[in-house]
């Protein structure tokens, strides 16, 4: 109803192309017949609140009466103006409904005043835009279309182009709300971007300018952007105010990676006199443009146009508007208010009917005093109807939600006050900003998490490097474990200041207090770091056998980059990174004395450890793209005049392009990356190549015709690289570790234990995502990973065809997925376009079943379960595709972890809505930048980190926090006890108005049906005011099942929240019957007790009130002692709220029966003074009290729940242990269904070791996340328990499974190493040295065994030969083919020996090369699969698919 109405919605984005006219008159086209713009365009202001001063009354008042209960007694409160059923004054009777709308109304605006306060501090900000100047595009220097009118009436028309006074144009400071489309704006370093802008120019040479777009994608490199170079001469004001131009754009869209528009120059370019006979047009994409929320940086200036603003640009739309949510409780009380009303009904329907039978039968016989007036019998039936209502209405009690409303306020307080979750370096506490929400806080079971900045500082720390063959590890200190990351300023070495800094922001605040947070932060930032150094590094500098080699190393790592160089005020050098990652290696370097000084276009500068400057010649960059993986630089050495290609990369990239002859030197790097992986450190290889100047000057022709090619530019520029970037000499790998935030794994372990399901999604790439995902305990080296990459449905793996065989392969027995794929059948594709259903799916599941022979990886059920890893355009067409919808909700639902890869903002939110439409459960979303905005409004609370990318997320969200790790406990200790507090009040609130009402309800049927209250009025005013309330309240604020450290330790209690087992129907209705019982016991035993009627020693007979007010006593001591007794634990507040309540009654009744005029004057003596009053309050509580006493009895002592077991526990032992507690996990039912690592993902994780026979025991050892992470000294994370005996028994005999990835696209499972970072699809068994391998160590490729088989062993039934067909060859690439091998029936004995016993790999017989293999290559592969000879390049692989048809029971497999 209220949508339609135009002030209650917000004006939506006009998704239509524009033209901005810079300089030149609007065509006629474009002007309405009073000579103004057609085109009207949004302000820039942000609006993130709900209301405004015009919409507040209506929509507040909306929300409110969207609850039955309020609108239910908005109807009595008309009901009661009628005199027919009046009780009391019409006024009086509606007070207490306008005094809760009002409360009510107070807390919501006061919460939505302070989102105003924020998009306030948001709008003011200041940027500069060109004064005295006419933007042709509007009318006016207003954007108001009134004001604009009246200011048109005064002001003179200006000739466009020329300024709009006398004064000459100059750059004014602007605010934010106040940028218009058209208006030239003036950017600085480090200014944040108020609008989409296109770039016209910049201070930077070829107009280049760098960018931070985290708050748009969450990557905190920096963004090289351009200006549109025709125009790159606009410097000043006048240059601004002479150009003459249009822009032709496309509409504003959600695309964060796309644009395209079109500048147009009617006259042509003023510089070209050529061209100014006819219009010229100038392509623009997005490297020509500046994006809202980002950052420029490293600029010193930019002149730009802007062509979106506020709700048009790419940001806003990629954020949702700012919902109106409601707690879960709070929904789920409108059916049982409905099932009240029902009941309610039902009384009325009753009284009515029995008042027109009683009327009937007593009319004029028994019933003389009664009126026969002209109403009739049906309408006196229906006059007590109505009456019923009003006598009944606190069945539904509109007082409940004032009450939920008092009580979350007090929730939010303790929230807000709790010291373990205020950020000590800010002093930032948790800040609750939607009240509402916080039972739900204890009911999620769905996160959804970004990655950069909420999960990781963004700091790098270089930690080991294999240099040579040999490892070197610097020290370690306090301050480098805690993530400080500036080195000590001196003369010699500059320090670095990466971009990323350690401490996090507060959140807004005004004043001193925010110049002294800013302060502790410059303060922090100096603190010093010990830079990496190595004894052992220092002294094979001068040993002439290693110093040319580490040199190389560190000379590369200090001219091989993007880094800039600045100066600062301090006169101190900075180091400015695309990534946080080559911040490290140039300090790295720095640290070792290769000092990075300048660059500049042909030429860089660096100081070596004895002091000289060295100029090197750059002569090329091939730049690092994410296909590729690697980086080169060429240079020319000032010494010798030597060429030299200098390459880093990923290891699998670089060992394919080594030299020959470096076998010793590549097993042992490979070993040392594998220990580096197993740590969970991000690997680089670093090598080298000595160009011949002949080449060079051959390839470098080659190379700029493919840089200025103008088709297939980036495929020509790789092919040509490739020609150069071979037979390198490997210098050795680098170590870097990404640092996370304090406690970040064990945050998830503890959550995971808790039974709620993280998923992380992230703009950055995948491999970076799953190296956070094994950091953070998100993902286990038991896991296989499970890798989607595909595109539409109909194309060649698609990511619905991919994602289909996941399901067969990993869940072939799960019979719900698989009716699901059924009763959801894609659109069936032209024959050309679809592959066919059988034989397609066999050769490529096929290939992945040999490649898993070949790799060593199994495809058996993991331990550890699935991940599921996904990427954006794959995602991108799971959501837009119903079939693939479904199939994907479905996928990632049975998996243990899922990452989505290079997702957008909106992507993020319908992700969100995804899982929270689909499986009906409660989300959560915690981001800390603008990126993440869609994602927290979309999910059912939404928490925003107060972190370094701005405040848009802490803003929009529901809760703020600083660190991620105080997630815990908000979740299991404030979330967990908002919701069992507020299930528990509400149940008892409803129980305790159905005791009240029941007791009215039996009376009906003694008075005639006439309602008749048989209470006092005053008790039935006050029951819900004071006589009952406080009780309740005290448990919905001071109520706890067990202490706070308890409910971390043992996490699994939380599940009784994401089960929904306190607050359910079933438990409402058996609260109601409970209520109904104690109104009977309660009714009819001061009924029958005064029946017969008493006469006291002053002869007087007890009435009505007086037995009304024996029943009202009864009702309110019954219902204060349940409520009491249904309380988890009893504070002093709950002894003064239950008792005191009872002895508030008596007292009330003694106090008010002095009055002369009062209908119970004189009950002190007649009520108190007799034994009939006691005795029957005492013999109603012990009748009502025993059949809950008795189920509690049993429940607890036969049937106990979890919690009851911790209760018991904390009862016997107040101070006890549980994460030291050996039987808890056999004690909780909860924690016995748990899987092995989710007993053990917190600081320990179960890994196997080798004992001699092959035999593999499970033993504990530290996980490499916990030992390097520092936690706040104020909330310890305690110990994980000891291991369940079946996990530690010596005789149980499992394979090791290592860490594998399953590529969906061509059915690849393959082993994993350096965890992901530096692995691409189908390349997992090249990264392995191509020779022969010395004795090693184990690692995550997982050990080679000694396998004997028998006949029967390798006897296959054959199948015809089966082709690969073209697609899945082109899908492998040319690089990536595999040698292909045939199964043949042998007795002989295959003799794999361990790489621990033995120097060399031989088979005999048992695998034999394929013949189209030369007899070279062949005996190649022998030694390792992973060779690669051009030779098998022009062989098409052939698969001879086999499959067992018997195994024989006596085939052995012997790890030795």
């Amino acid at each position: 109803m209220f949508s339609r109405l135009k002030f209650w919605r917000p004006r939506k984005p006009q998704l239509n192309a524009r033209q901005v006219y810079v300089n030149e008159p609007l065509p006629q086209a474009k002007l309405d017949k009073n000579g103004n713009p057609k085109q009207k365009y949004v302000t820039n202001k942000v609006v993130t609140s709900k209301y405004s001063i015009f919409t507040f009354i209506p929509k507040n008042l909306y929300e409110q009466f969207r609850r039955i209960a309020n609108f239910f007694f908005l109807l009595l409160v008309v009901l009661q103006w009628f005199p027919e059923f009046a009780t009391i004054e019409p006024v009086v009777a509606a007070l207490p409904m306008f005094i809760i709308l009002g409360i009510t109304s107070i807390k919501d605006g006061f919460e939505d005043f302070k989102r105003h306060v924020t998009d306030r501090s948001v709008n003011n900000r200041k940027t500069r835009t060109l004064g005295n100047w006419k933007n042709v595009n509007y009318t006016g220097a207003a954007s108001n279309s009134f004001i604009n009118f009246i200011i048109s009436l005064f002001n003179k028309k200006t000739p466009v182009g020329e300024p709009a006074g006398r004064e000459s144009p100059e750059w004014k400071e602007t605010l934010f709300k106040d940028v218009r489309v058209g208006d030239f704006i003036k950017l600085h370093n480090d200014d944040f971007i108020p609008a989409d802008i296109i770039i016209l120019s910049t201070s930077e040479p070829n107009s280049l300018c760098y960018v931070e777009t985290k708050n748009l994608d969450g990557e905190t490199n920096l963004k090289i952007r351009s200006s549109v170079p025709e125009i790159d001469h606009l410097t000043t004001p006048d240059d601004c105010t002479h150009v003459r131009f249009y822009v032709d754009s496309e509409p504003p869209t959600t695309n964060l990676f796309s644009y395209n528009a079109t500048l147009v120059f009617p006259s042509g370019l003023p510089d070209r006199p050529r061209s100014r006979g006819g219009p010229i047009k100038i392509p623009i994409n997005l490297n020509s443009m500046l994006l809202r929320g980002c950052v420029l940086k490293n600029t010193e200036w930019v002149i730009g146009l802007v062509v979106f603003t506020g709700s048009d640009t790419k940001l806003s739309l990629n954020s949702g508007d700012t919902p109106s949510k409601r707690s879960r409780i709070e929904k789920m009380m409108n059916p049982q208010v409905l099932a009240n009303l029902a009941i309610m009904g039902s009384m009325c329907a009753l009284c009515a009917i029995g008042s027109k039978i009683w009327e009937t039968n007593n009319l004029g016989r028994n019933a003389t005093y009664i009126e026969q007036g002209s109403r009739g019998i049906e309408l006196n039936a229906f006059l007590a109807f109505c009456n019923a209502l009003i006598a009944f209405q606190n069945i539904v009690p509109i007082s409940l939600y004032l009450s939920i409303e008092f009580v979350k306020s007090v929730q939010a307080f303790f929230i807000f006050m709790d010291d373990e979750m205020r950020y000590p370096e800010t002093d930032t506490p948790c800040v609750p900003k939607n009240w509402n929400l916080s039972d739900d806080l204890g009911q999620i079971e769905y996160i959804f998490s970004d990655k950069t900045g909420t999960l990781t500082r963004n700091v790098m720390a270089f930690r080991k490097c294999s240099i040579g063959g040999k490892v070197y590890q610097g020290e370690v200190s306090e301050s480098d474990s805690e993530g400080v990351i500036t080195t000590p300023t001196n003369k010699s070495t500059p320090s670095l200041v990466s971009n990323a800094k350690t401490s996090q922001p507060d959140i807004p605040k005004s004043g001193s207090s925010k110049k002294i947070n800013e302060k502790k932060k410059e303060k922090k930032e100096k603190k010093e770091k010990k830079p990496f150094t190595d004894h052992e590094l220092k002294q094979d500098m001068t040993n002439s056998d290693y110093s040319k080699t580490i040199n190389d190393f560190f000379t590369l790592l200090a001219i091989c980059h993007t880094v800039l160089v600045n100066t600062n005020s301090d006169g101190e050098q900075q180091y400015k990174a695309k990534s946080p990652d080559e911040a490290a290696l140039v300090q790295a370097a720095k640290d070792v004395g290769y000092t990075f000084r300048s660059r500049e276009t042909d030429n860089i500068t660096i100081t070596t450890p004895d002091g000289k400057e060295v100029h090197f010649v750059l002569l090329n960059i091939l730049e690092f793209t994410s296909s590729r993986k690697r980086m080169s630089i060429i240079v020319r050495s000032p010494t010798d005049g030597r060429i030299t290609l200098y390459c880093k990369g990923a290891d699998n990239v670089i060992f394919e392009r080594l030299k020959s002859g470096q076998d010793y030197r590549a097993n042992i790097t490979g070993e040392h990356l594998e220990d580096f992986a197993k740590e969970g450190l991000r690997t680089l290889c670093l090598g080298y190549a000595d160009i011949d100047p002949g080449f060079y000057q051959k390839w470098n022709i080659e190379f700029r015709e493919a840089s200025s090619s103008i088709v297939d530019r980036d495929k020509r520029v790789e092919i040509v690289s490739n020609q150069i970037e071979k037979d390198l000499i490997l210098l050795g790998a680098t170590a870097i570790e990404d640092r996370l935030q304090d406690g970040v794994p064990e945050c998830i372990a503890t959550l995971k234990r808790a039974g709620i399901k993280i998923w992380v999604l992230t703009g950055d790439k995948m491999e970076t995502a799953i190296s956070i995902g094994f950091s953070t305990c998100l993902l286990s080296r038991d896991m296989n990973l499970i890798i989607v990459r595909g595109g539409a449905y109909g194309e060649s793996g698609s990511a619905y065809e991919q994602m289909r065989n996941a399901v067969e392969k990993f869940f072939p027995t799960d019979q719900d997925i698989q009716n699901n794929i059924r009763s959801q059948v894609p659109p069936v594709m032209s024959v050309n376009s679809v592959p066919r259903p059988s034989t397609s799916h066999a050769r490529e599941m096929s290939l992945g079943r040999s490649l898993s022979i070949i790799s060593g990886v199994s495809n058996s059920p993991r331990p550890g379960g699935h991940a599921l890893i996904i990427d954006g355009v794959a995602l991108k067409y799971a959501l837009e595709e119903p079939w693939s919808r479904n199939l994907l909700l479905d996928l990632a639902c049975r998996c243990k972890g899922v990452i989505c890869c290079r997702v957008s903002p909106l992507q993020k939110a319908k992700v969100v809505e995804l899982v929270k439409e689909g499986k009906n459960v409660m989300t959560c979303a915690i981001g800390d930048g603008a990126n993440d905005v869609s994602m927290i409004q979309a999910a059912h609370i939404g928490i925003g980190v107060a972190g370094e990318e701005g405040l848009q997320a802490v803003m929009a969200s529901d809760y703020a926090i600083a660190q991620f790790r105080y997630l815990t406990r908000l979740l299991l200790v404030h979330g967990h006890y908002a919701y069992i507090r507020n299930s528990s009040m509400i149940l008892n609130f409803f129980y305790k108005n159905m005791i009240g009402v029941g007791s009215l309800f039996w009376y009906q049927f003694f008075c005639g049906y006439s309602t008749t209250i048989v209470f006092e009025y005053t008790y039935t005013l006050f029951w819900n005011l004071f006589f009952t309330c406080v009780a309740v309240l005290s448990i919905g604020v001071f109520d706890r099942d067990v202490p706070d450290n308890v409910a971390t330790e043992v996490p699994e209690l939380y599940k009784r929240g994401i089960n929904q087992e306190a607050y359910t129907m079933l438990t409402f209705l058996y609260y109601m019957l409970e209520g109904i019982y104690q109104s009977v016991i309660c009714f009819f035993v001061s009924y029958f007790a005064y029946q017969k009627g008493s006469v006291n020693d002053k002869g007087r007979t007890p009435d009505y009130l007086e037995m009304g007010t024996t029943m009202a006593v009864a009702c309110i001591t019954m219902a204060n002692l349940f409520t009491g007794f249904n309380a988890q634990c009893w504070t002093i507040f709950h002894y003064i709220s239950v008792f005191g309540s009872i002895i508030l009654i008596l007292l009330y009744i003694a106090v008010y029966s002095l009055i002369p005029f009062a209908a119970i004057y004189g009950f002190n003596y007649s009520v108190f003074g007799g034994g009939v009053f006691w005795f029957c309050i005492l013999l109603t509580v012990i009748i009502s009290m025993l059949p809950r006493y008795s189920w509690k009895y049993y429940q607890r002592n036969y049937r106990p729940i979890d919690v009851n077991i911790i209760q018991e526990i904390i009862k016997t032992d107040p101070k006890h242990n549980f994460s030291r507690d050996p039987l808890i996990y056999r004690s909780v039912s909860l924690a016995r269904q748990s899987t092995k690592e989710s007993l053990y993902s917190r600081n320990e994780s179960i890994s196997p070791i080798f004992a001699e026979g092959g035999v593999v025991t499970y033993s504990t050892r530290p996980s490499f996340a916990t030992d390097r992470t520092n936690l706040d000294t104020r909330s310890p994370t305690p110990p994980v328990p000891p291991i369940p005996p079946e996990y530690v028994n010596n005789n149980l005999e499992v394979s090791e499974v290592p860490t594998s990835m399953t590529f969906m696209r061509t059915g690849l499972t393959e082993p994993m190493r350096g965890y992901a970072f530096s692995q691409e699809e189908g390349t997992g068994r090249i990264m392995a040295p191509p020779l022969k391998r010395r004795k090693t160590n184990p690692g995550p490729i997982g050990r080679t065994s000694k396998i004997e088989f028998n006949d029967l062993s390798l006897r296959r039934r054959s199948l015809p030969e089966v082709r690969a067909s073209r697609d899945l060859i082109d899908i492998l690439g040319e690089e990536e083919r595999i040698r292909v091998v045939h199964f043949r029936d042998s007795t002989a004995t295959t003799n794999i020996t361990s790489r621990v016993n033995s120097e060399y790999v031989s088979e005999e017989l048992g695998i034999q090369s394929s013949s189209h293999m030369s007899e070279n290559e062949s005996e190649n592969e022998q030694v390792n699969e992973n060779n690669n000879d051009s030779g098998e390049t022009q062989n098409q692989p052939i698969i001879e698919q086999e499959q067992s048809k018997t195994l024989d029971n006596n085939d052995k497999a012997e790890t030795t």
